[in-house]
């Protein structure tokens, strides 16, 4: 899965570290999924189903629990271990709705969407003109054609604090300033056939500024 803000999160990797020391201790992806487990470990579980093929390297699980609802789970690996959840299921707006309400309970903040390929960041936006000027892009990017795919950002609001909100100018720049285990959850939307409601809904569970110190 994308990120919005993939190039510009090495150069706040030393400033989170500062805000998070304990960062090597585990964090979980998802309940009973711990950011950096081993593919052998997690293979090794009931219930697991190895990936074949082009996806020899991920691991699959059915029946996962999570917002209240059953999914299928892929898991995805790095030489560090588990680095990233996706959770599958038919695309319905019953559950869409379902999982943005589950995510601001949870105190998560929507702070970009994806539409195809081209990233929308709602702080930067915001900022530059209001509301009102994100409302222009994402028409502006939805009124010329059915989008194939949209992409909703939400981040871990719990790890966020409003200085920080108020103080950064982008989501890049907020990223460079949060601790490390700041979850971000993309929800993602994606047409499987003709129309966008012929979809297929994905959340994606990660780690983003801890990506980028692995990666560094």
């Amino acid at each position: 899965m994308r990120t919005l803000v993939a190039g510009k999160l090495i150069i706040g990797v030393v400033a989170a570290m500062l805000l998070l020391p304990g960062a090597a201790a585990a964090v979980p992806l998802l309940h009973g999924f711990e950011y950096g487990t081993p593919m052998s470990e997690i293979a090794g579980r009931e219930g697991a189903v190895p990936g074949q093929d082009a996806y020899k390297d991920n691991v699959f699980f059915k029946g996962v629990q999570w917002a209240g609802y059953t999914w299928t789970a892929q898991c995805y690996f790095t030489e560090i271990g588990l680095n990233g959840v996706t959770l599958y299921s038919a695309y319905s707006r019953e559950l869409l709705n379902r999982v943005s309400a589950h995510l601001k309970e949870q105190k998560f903040q929507l702070l970009g969407m994806i539409i195809d390929d081209k990233a929308l960041d709602m702080i930067s936006l915001i900022k530059l003109g209001g509301f009102e000027s994100f409302q222009k892009r994402f028409h502006e990017l939805t009124s010329g054609k059915i989008p194939q795919k949209i992409s909703y950002e939400w981040f871990d609001g719990k790890k966020i604090s409003q200085d920080q909100l108020n103080n950064t100018a982008s989501l890049g720049q907020l990223l460079m300033l949060v601790p490390m285990d700041t979850m971000q959850i993309e929800v993602t939307q994606s047409a499987t056939g003709q129309k966008l409601e012929n979809s297929m809904l994905a959340i994606h569970f990660s780690y983003p500024v801890m990506d980028a110190m692995k990666k560094k």
